[in-house]
């Protein structure tokens, strides 16, 4: 997952899902219940009180969203800070790349309380699915167009600007990787299912795979559960697009799948010369497809798909590539 740099891989400890799981001393106490779990969005209202004092006096602006932003900074965005934004000269560069747009984000904030109702419902969904599964605070964030979501100690960290599309954003100013990737903030919940999905991973399994295969698989298993809990795993086009070609890219991923290169498979961020980048998800997917489909017990097949570390083993019980396709 290398271009998940500075991603916290995990909490440190190996412990098994359950309702009577705690953290070892030091760590945050994990929280079983999706009720529990916060939605804050402080961090929201900060960019944006520093936003209109910088607008007032921008000879003072470096300063400004230094002391009122990232100063009064949730865990949250400390740590999305720290892994996605790197420093505050890099923010303003994005804001300056993209002031429309960054402008246009703001008028998609009365639409964050819409989306509680629909996440709270698929965390209740989630928990059903993987029972005793752990549910940390979300926190929404403004960043530097980097990341629309990763995990960290604190919680699922968002990137809202990322998240924020609007039917009349200016989408001029953005990249083609951007204009390709911005979501809408009704699609937000997808997203953080699916970072949902690396939380628990983290705490039972493994993140830290340098292979390609295990790396894809990780990421795969993320976007299968997604689509168990909201019908809809938000990788459409890639699986559209590769469906048709599954058997030729089968027998190009099987030649690299045991490298770190993931060159051409996964975090390319824009297309791949003549196909869509991230096609490592969709074979990730289709392998971890391939495991359920085998299992008799679903629960315990999801139990074992979060659990998953050692990824040759869970590709051969898996039997992908070697049945055929459905």
């Amino acid at each position: 997952m290398k271009a998940r740099a500075g991603l916290f891989y995990g909490f440190g400890f190996l412990l098994t899902i359950g309702a009577s799981a705690e953290a070892p001393e030091g760590l945050p106490e994990l929280n079983h219940d999706p009720d529990r779990a916060r939605i804050v969005t402080e961090d929201l209202d900060r960019f944006w009180e520093a936003w209109d004092r910088a607008a007032a006096a921008p000879e003072q602006r470096r300063d400004i969203f230094q002391r009122d932003y990232l100063d009064r900074a949730t865990p949250g965005l400390e740590a999305f800070f720290e892994l996605r934004i790197g420093e505050i000269d890099r923010l303003l560069r994005a804001i300056d790349g993209a002031p429309r747009y960054y402008a246009s984000v703001r008028e998609q904030m009365d639409q964050v309380a819409a989306v509680e109702a629909p996440l709270r419902r698929a965390f209740h969904r989630f928990q059903e699915l993987l029972p005793g599964a752990v549910f940390p605070d979300v926190y929404l964030v403004i960043g530097a167009m980097t990341s629309g979501g990763t995990i960290h100690l604190p919680g699922i960290l968002i990137g809202f600007e990322m998240n924020a599309r609007g039917p009349d954003s200016p989408m001029d100013e953005l990249s083609d990787w951007h204009r390709r990737v911005v979501r809408l903030v009704e699609d937000l919940p997808v997203l953080i299912i699916h970072e949902l999905v690396h939380i628990q991973q983290a705490v039972v399994g493994r993140l830290d795979f340098e292979d390609l295969l295990g790396q894809s698989i990780v990421e795969g298993a993320a976007d299968f559960i997604t689509e168990r809990v909201m019908g809809d795993h938000g990788m459409g086009h890639v699986h559209e697009w590769a469906l048709p070609r599954e058997a030729e890219l089968w027998a190009e991923f099987r030649e690299v799948m045991h490298g770190t290169d993931t060159t051409g498979w996964l975090y390319g961020g824009t297309q791949e010369k003549d196909r869509p980048a991230d096609l490592g998800y969709f074979i990730g997917y289709r392998i971890v497809e391939a495991f359920y489909r085998r299992a008799e017990d679903k629960t315990a097949a999801l139990q074992a798909i979060v659990r998953m570390d050692d990824p040759a083993d869970f590709l051969a019980r898996s039997g992908y590539g070697t049945e055929k396709p459905h």
